[in-house]
């Protein structure tokens, strides 16, 4: 159900600005799969999935699809005719790969990536000619994660050529789902970006966890306070 939705607010943003909802609303986001997970996550985090999809051509270009990977944390969606026919070719095999964005340049500006980049290629089958670029603009969202340490008012998603500079692209930012999505006009690398919010701090001396479970024991104490008052009055009526 959750993937179906999806593909459906996907599919249904290209044909108007106004079909655009908020995806998977009121839902639970799946956990994060980094490429390279922080510190803290590296031992329980799982590897994220690639796809590799096959697309039919016909005498218009490729056929409209929904791709998603396995994971559900990258989605393209192309419409009819966004690749051009080639040749004799009769199938456009499409790949989105994650991948370690500290092996590309930053986006700059002090924003930071949220999770992994996605690298989006093409190539014409059989012959293997890369397709070098689309005719229509494709449907892009993106999952990211939303730790202690990494947080944001806003996400957008951000593309690039040849990964060395970033352009933002307009689009939507679910924080319920922590997914954005975007229309990009072109095949590279996408990512999730945005300035990070200032990491919350405990009270001087103490952590976190004890201020809570202070403040735990003290409520308690007082109901209990509460309760023996009360009881001690209708012994007395």
């Amino acid at each position: 159900m959750i993937v179906a939705y999806a593909t459906l607010a996907a599919w249904s943003g290209h044909l108007s600005p106004m079909a655009r909802g908020p995806l998977l609303d009121g839902l639970l986001p799946p956990t994060y799969r980094w490429v390279s997970p922080p510190p803290d996550l590296a031992s329980t985090n799982q590897k994220p999935a690639g796809g590799t999809f096959t697309l039919q051509v016909g005498p218009g270009g490729v056929l409209g699809q929904a791709m998603l990977t396995q994971d559900d944390q990258a989605t393209v969606v192309l419409d009819d005719g966004a690749i051009a026919p080639h040749g004799g070719d009769r199938e456009v095999r499409f790949q989105s790969s994650p991948l370690d964005p500290a092996t590309l340049s930053p986006p700059g500006d002090g924003l930071v990536t949220f999770g992994n980049v996605y690298r989006l290629s093409a190539t014409y089958e059989p012959s293997g000619t890369k397709v070098t670029s689309i005719r229509k603009p494709m449907d892009v969202i993106l999952s990211y994660p939303a730790t202690v340490n990494l947080r944001s008012a806003s996400h957008s998603v951000f593309a690039s050529r040849d990964g060395t500079s970033w352009a933002k692209r307009k689009g939507t930012d679910n924080h319920t789902m922590q997914q954005a999505e975007a229309r990009v006009a072109g095949l590279g690398y996408v990512q999730v970006a945005g300035v990070p919010a200032p990491v919350p701090s405990s009270p001087a001396g103490t952590g976190g966890g004890s201020h809570t479970a202070k403040t735990i024991l003290l409520v308690a104490a007082i109901c209990l306070l509460l309760v023996g008052a009360g009881l001690v009055l209708r012994s007395r009526g």
